[in-house]
């Protein structure tokens, strides 16, 4: 190990210091996995006490997985797997969660956890980061009730809706798609989709003007 690794442990003061004023909820981990140091941030969303060790990167030899409980049960599973594939493999990893606050709510993060090496490739630690989610999954679950609603009401009222990409010409049909099925079958196209609603002669359709 070459003085620069010496120093990266033996000045964990400076680097809790530096993870504390960081605006984003970062933690740093043993090289087995066990949770050593979240930072203020993260303290403070979790609710741990003033004078709790993982304010202050004490080493109380925890398990890879004592973290877990932090997690919504949904997620448990999920998390253990991924976190044990990059202890096992010592490559990166992240994965998304539900973390739970002071108040006993819960909040989406996506955690990323990015091994710390010495020069000849020794793991040192684990340092990640948990970014806070929550509201691209509300703007993801709005949308897939939105698309949800979208489908039933095509499906009562028998309509449907389609979408063109016009560098391919090809046609996206969605809800009541038998209500598209006029002509032949085959690759929808936009001209053969046009083609087959023979519209009346004379009128703007018809001429091309449309």
């Amino acid at each position: 190990m070459s003085n620069s690794d010496n120093r990266v442990l033996a000045d964990p003061e400076q680097l809790r210091a530096t993870l504390n004023v960081i605006p984003a909820y970062t933690w740093y981990a043993t090289s087995s996995g066990g949770l050593t140091f979240v930072n203020k941030r993260t303290a403070d969303y979790l609710g741990l006490p003033q004078d709790h060790a993982l304010r202050f990167g004490i080493d109380t030899g925890a398990a890879w997985d004592a973290h877990i409980p932090f997690l919504h049960p949904d997620d448990h599973d999920e998390t253990r797997k991924v976190w044990s594939t990059c202890l096992r493999t010592g490559e990166a990893g992240e994965v998304s969660f539900r973390a739970r606050n002071a108040q006993g709510g819960y909040r989406w993060f996506l955690s990323r956890a990015e091994p710390l090496r010495a020069s000849d490739g020794t793991l040192l630690q684990w340092v990640g980061v948990n970014l806070d989610i929550e509201e691209l999954k509300r703007a993801e679950h709005a949308l897939m009730r939105s698309e949800a609603y979208l489908s039933e009401a095509q499906k009562l009222t028998h309509t449907g809706s389609w979408a063109w990409d016009p560098r391919s010409e090809k046609v996206l049909l969605r809800g009541n798609v038998p209500t598209f099925r006029i002509g032949s079958a085959g690759e929808r196209t936009i001209s053969r989709q046009f083609s087959t609603a023979n519209p009346p002669r004379g009128s703007r359709l018809g001429k091309g003007e449309i």
